[in-house]
This record gives structure tokens, sequence and C-alpha cells, in this order.
């Protein structure tokens, strides 16, 4: 059909194609103008027509075209927070996906961590080392945006460094040495128990010792810290560091060159002996300290000049590794000034090399090989040394004049004390009137009631049933001068509140003697002299001061229970005497006297502890004297006061009780608030270990049985009867 249609039309295929397309092109240019229109307008039909709006869906990506991003936040610490310790968590919130910047509190640039905002919102940066101080800032910022930051301050405490023995490594004779914080209060513990108790210096160095309360042998030693802006929390306890601890002294050393009577020249002079390995002597002539060698194969020598021609007494003595000081060796008789040697048999020995671990000696111009070469002429005129610097430095003593004791450094100052700590004294004081002052008074008169008025010590017959009341035979009474009784009560007095604390063999101990001394004159001066202008000007009666040897039982009292339960600083009584006045008046005037003798300590105290915090660091001989005397003051001053106020036999607290209850309870309240106050470190570390709790269960039994005896003799005895 096909083919007919072409034979009979005559075309060719070709040109039907061409045909046929010219027919069809019309129809082509429609279709594509078609689908032109409807690719156009189906994004006009699109944003016409209202779509639904899609579901959102979580991401960790914020467009800021939409909100503005938010500054993270720090939770923990929280601001104005305390943190015992140099590393720490910190932590906070911010805007999902965020990575924030904790920069370093030193500089305020440098990141300490890089940290990213988890799905819950929140960041932390663990174990940030943090340095100790008041106001720490920390501060948080979001990379790439400083300007999204947030700041406040903390206080940080880190725990101090124990660095060994005073030689620095961990042999010791219970000597403990340390860096901490400048100025704070160091407790320094020893696996057992004991304790020593430090304050550090402008550096930040601090020394402690303990004193007859170690055996020896290794144990594990840890401080802790305690600052103005701390208080009363204090920082954690520093890593324990195992120190082996040595008391015992090495036996002296001998001396074998030079020989008794022997002419040594005034340089280059030799000395040799033996002594206990690793230990360092010291060689002195008479005042002069000329050399130092350690002993190597239980052998030293040295050599050294200074010495001022004529005849000197030559001694060693050596110190061993752990501190301890020997006694010196006996005395070698020699004189000086023969001329120098020049022969080689004569040189001078050379100092024994020390032992790898042995400790460096310092250096000392007295043993410098180097000053004068064997052969070289002595010097015509010698100048004598024995006052130079380096001199006193040739033997490292474990201390020295200077150095401050536990009494320099015992109180903190008053405005130190956080509100907190006043609070808790107050509690204290009010609770020492109801649980130990009035109980006390109670059972003072049950037993006084029970025993028709007679002293516990008269029905003791200690002499026997048949012996009389009046020898025939006495020793010739010998009157005492009232200077020579009142010095010697005072040093005995002294001499038993230094033994409140730990007393070690170091040369401040003396000076601290003399401080207790002068502390203890100042407080029975104003408790005696003040009721005596008083009773003089105001009564126009005339009064006496008695002395009453019973207070150095309680002086010695205090002084063992100090010791005994660790009381630092210590709790101390110093008044040797009382004030009376004549009989015909006693009973009208005992009562306010005595208030008045009363208030004068408290004043005393209190004048004492603000003088106290107005004195400069104790760091030389005058300005560790001055410390130590005012701190002995105020603990004397408010101690006395407050044992005095107990109204048990005849003490004061009795007198002003029987005048006026109201004040007596005002005078107790206010003595025994300050000295709680004073005792305010003591009470930390006790109420750390809940011993403070103990205390009160104590005294709660006390007031029960005192309160119970009075009881059953006032109510119960009378009903049997």
């Amino acid at each position: 059909m096909f083919g007919t249609g072409l034979a009979g039309s005559g075309a060719t295929p070709g040109l039907l194609f061409r045909r046929q397309m010219r027919g069809s092109l019309p129809l082509f240019i429609a279709l594509v103008a078609l689908v032109g229109l409807l690719s156009v307008g189906a994004p006009v039909a699109a944003l016409a027509a209202p779509t639904p709006e899609p579901t959102p869906t979580p991401t960790s990506e914020r467009d800021p075209m939409t909100a503005p991003m938010t500054a993270p936040t720090i939770d923990s610490p929280p601001p104005g927070s305390f943190v015992g310790s140099g590393t720490t968590t910190v932590s906070g919130t911010g805007e999902a996906g965020q990575e924030v910047q904790l920069l370093s509190p030193v500089d305020g640039q440098d990141p300490l961590c890089f940290a990213r905002v988890d799905d819950t919102g929140e960041w932390s940066c663990a174990a940030v080392s943090l340095p100790s101080g008041p106001s720490i800032p920390l501060r948080v910022v979001v990379t790439g945006a400083t300007d999204l930051a947030r700041e406040h301050t903390i206080a940080v405490l880190a725990a101090p460094e124990v660095t060994g023995g005073p030689n620095g490594g961990s042999l010791t004779n219970g000597t403990v040495r340390g860096t901490g914080y400048p100025g704070a209060s160091v407790v320094v513990t020893a696996s057992g128990g004991p304790r020593c108790t430090a304050t550090a210096d402008a550096s930040g160095a601090w020394s402690c010792t303990f004193a007859g309360e170690l055996a020896d042998g290794k144990a594990e030693v840890s401080a802790s810290q305690q600052t103005t802006y701390s208080s009363p929390s204090w920082s954690n306890s520093s890593l324990p560091v195992v120190l082996d601890f040595d008391f015992d002294p090495p036996a002296a050393p001998t001396l074998t060159t030079p020989a008794i009577g022997a002419r040594m020249p005034l340089t280059s002079a030799g000395y040799a002996g033996t002594g206990e390995e690793a230990a360092t002597v010291t060689v002195f002539a008479g005042p002069y300290s000329v050399c130092r060698a350690v002993v190597a194969a239980g052998s030293w020598n040295c050599s050294g000049d200074g010495v001022a021609a004529g005849s000197h007494r030559v001694i060693a003595v050596q110190l061993d590794r752990a501190g301890n000081l020997s006694p010196g060796s006996p005395g070698v008789d020699v004189r000086y000034g023969a001329p120098t040697p020049t022969s080689s048999s004569t040189a001078r020995p050379e100092t024994a090399a020390p032992p790898a671990d042995a400790p460096t000696a310092p250096p000392s111009s007295t043993s410098t090989p180097e000053a004068t070469q064997p052969g070289s002429a002595a010097p015509a005129s010698p100048k004598p040394q024995a006052d130079r610097p380096d001199v006193a430095l040739a033997i490292p003593l474990p201390g020295g004049w200077n150095d401050p004791t536990q009494f320099a450094t015992a109180l903190p100052p008053p405005w130190s004390a956080p509100d907190l700590a006043w609070l808790r004294a107050a509690l204290l004081g009010l609770g020492a009137l109801l649980l130990l002052c009035v109980p006390a008074r109670l059972l003072g008169g049950t037993i006084s009631r029970a025993r028709d008025g007679r002293p516990l010590w008269q029905s003791m017959p200690i002499a026997g049933r048949n012996r009389s009341h009046e020898e025939f035979e006495t020793a010739p009474e010998l009157p005492l001068h009232r200077g020579l009784v009142a010095g010697a009560a005072v040093l005995a007095a002294a001499t038993l509140v230094m033994l409140s604390g730990p007393v070690t063999s170091q040369p401040a101990y003396l000076r601290l003697l003399l401080a207790v001394t002068l502390a203890l004159i100042i407080v029975n001066a104003v408790g005696a002299l003040v009721p005596l202008w008083w009773s003089s000007r105001v009564w126009r009666t005339k009064a006496s001061v008695t002395f009453l040897p019973r207070y150095l039982l309680l002086v010695a009292l205090t002084a063992l229970a100090s010791r005994a339960f660790d009381v630092h600083p210590a709790l101390v009584f110093g008044l040797l005497g009382s004030v009376t006045v004549a009989p015909e008046v006693l009973t009208p005037r005992r009562g306010p006297l005595a208030a008045v003798r009363a208030g004068s300590l408290i004043g005393l105290a209190v004048v004492g502890w603000l003088t106290l915090g107005l004195l400069p660091p104790a760091d030389g001989f005058l300005r560790s004297l001055a410390a130590e005397t005012a701190n002995s003051v105020v603990l004397a001053a408010i101690g006395s006061a407050a044992l005095v106020l107990i109204p048990i036999g005849r003490t004061s607290g009795r007198s002003i009780l029987a005048w006026s209850p109201p004040i007596w309870g005002c005078l107790s309240v206010l003595a025994f608030t300050i000295m709680f106050g004073v005792l305010s470190p003591t009470l930390d570390h006790w109420h750390q270990g809940n011993t403070l709790s103990l205390w009160w269960v104590v005294g709660a039994l006390f007031a029960a049985l005192s309160v119970g005896a009075w009881a059953w003799q006032r109510f119960v005895t009378p009903a049997r009867f």
C-alpha cells in the first residue's frame, strides 16, 4: 500500500519527509511553547500555593540570622566560694555545639582547657590547676567570639608542700620544712597523730619541729594550711611524704691533728680526725670557726686560717645527716703564730671527698684551699674574724636565736576571725556558764554542806592518830625576801607555761622563757595594781597582795592539760597571788574588788590581742620576742580571768557571785567567749575530728551529775531523816 502510494505520486522518501515536517512544524512549536509555560508557571504556583511548615529537627548549629548567640555560664564553683585544693573541676552551661575556652587566671589570655557544650547544654573542664589567692578570676569565652564571655571570682588555697627534713632530704631530727601560702598557718601531722605548727614567711617557706612525740623510724607526714581569707576553712592535706626520723645525736668526733701543745701556722693550718660516716665536722679554735669537712670512710681532714695569734683551744663537733648536733670533742690547747710550713711534708691535707649521698656543705671562706698557697708568707698582723657573718653560719644548727617558736604565731589577729567563729565562741561561752560554772558551784556547795564546811584536806590525818599537833623540836624559820620569793615563783610559772607546748634544744626557747617571764610579770602587775589603785583611790581602803602557792599547781595543771589534749594555742593560767583588803571591810568589799580584778584581766587580754594584730611579722630576735610576749600576755590574762571566775573554793568567781549574780554571769560569759575566740584554731581541729562534740557530751554529763548530787542533798536527804 505504501509502495503504491509512493509510486503513484512519483515522490521520493526524502521529499515525503520534508513535506510531513512542513505540515507538523506549527504543532512542534506549539508543544515547545506549552512546555516552557508549564516550567515557568510551576515555581510561581509553588510560591503562591500555601504549604505546611516542616517539622523542626534538632540541629547542632544555630542560624545566626534567626537569633543571637548567648554567653556561656560558670555554675561550679559558684561565685565567692572557697576551694581548698589547687586542682578542681569547672563546669557550666551554654548553647549546644558551642566550643568554649576557660582562660588562665594568671594572664587572662592562655586557655586552661577547651570544652564543647553537649546536647544537654552543659560543659565541663576537669582537673583545672588554679593558683592560691583570695580572688582568683574564672573566665569562660566562646571560641571565635570573645565578646561572649562570663567571669566571677573564687577563693583558692592549695595544700602546702612538705619538702623534707632540715637538709631537704628524707632524714630528719624532727624538723620538717616545706612551702605554702605566705603568712599562712601550717599544721603538720605525722602518722599516729603528733602535730607541729608553723607560720609561712613572706616567701612561703615554713618549718616546725616534732619534739618528744615521735620515735625513731619512718613516718608519713602531711600538712594543711589556713589563711585569713580562708578562715575557718583549711586547705586539703598535702600528699604524704615518708620521712626517716632520727632523734639520736651522734657521738663527739675525735681530733687527731693537731696534738696538745702544737704550734700552728696562722694560715694553712691542718686538722684531721674521725667521725660518723657522712656527718659534717666543723672545727673551732676558740671563738673562730676555721674549717669544715664531710666524714668519708670514717675519717675527715680540712684546713683553714683566719685565727688570731695566741693560744686557743681546738674542738670539733659534727652534724649528722638528720641534723642532730654532737657534743664537742675534748679540747686541744695549741698556740697559733708559728711560721707557715714550706716543705711538702707539712703541706695542708686535702679535704676528703664527700660521698655521693652526703649533704652538700655550704661554702665558707675559712676553708677555701686557694686562700693561701703553701710556702707563702704569713700576714704580719692577721685580722680577727670572729664577728664575720659567715662564721655564724659555720654550723647549720636546727634552730637559732632568731627563729620563731610556737608562741610567736599562736594567735591570729582578732579581726581575721569570721562571724561564724565568734558566734561559736559565744555559744561555747554560754555553754561553759551553764554546763561548767553553775554546776561547779552547786557541786562545791553540796560537798561543803556534806562536810559541815570543813575543807577536804583536814580529813586526812597524814601525821598519824597519836602525833601531837605541836612539836617540841622544830626547825628554825628563816625569813625569805619577798622579792626573791616572787621572782622564783614567776620563773617557775614561766617554765611550766613553756612546757604547755613542745620544747626543743634550740636557742630560741631561751628567748621564749624570757618572753613568758615578761608576760607573767605584766599579767600579775595588772591583776594586782589595778585592784590596789581602786581600793585606795575609790574606797580609801588599804589593800595588800598575797602570794598563793596553790596557784602554781593550777599553772602546772593547765600546762599538763594543754599537752595532754593537744591544745594549740595553749590554755594558760598565769596568776600567782590575790588582793585582799582589811579584815573589818573584807565582807562588803570582797565581791566588787574581785570584779575589778577580773575585769582588768579581761581588758588586758583584749588590749594585748589588738596590739598583737598590729605587730610586724616575727622574723628577728626583737620582733619574735615582742610577738611571744604579746601572745603570752593574751593567753595568760584571758585564761586566768576565765578560770578564777569559776565559783568554787575561795576564787574571785565565788565572791562576785555572792555579791551580784548578774555581774558574775556577764563577766563569765565575756571571759569564756574571748577565751574560746583565742583558742579558735584548736576548736577548728576539734570540730573537724568531732572532738568538740565529745566535750559537749562531757560537759552535759558533769552538769547532770552535779545537779543530781545537789538535788539529792537538797530534797531527798531531808525527807529521809
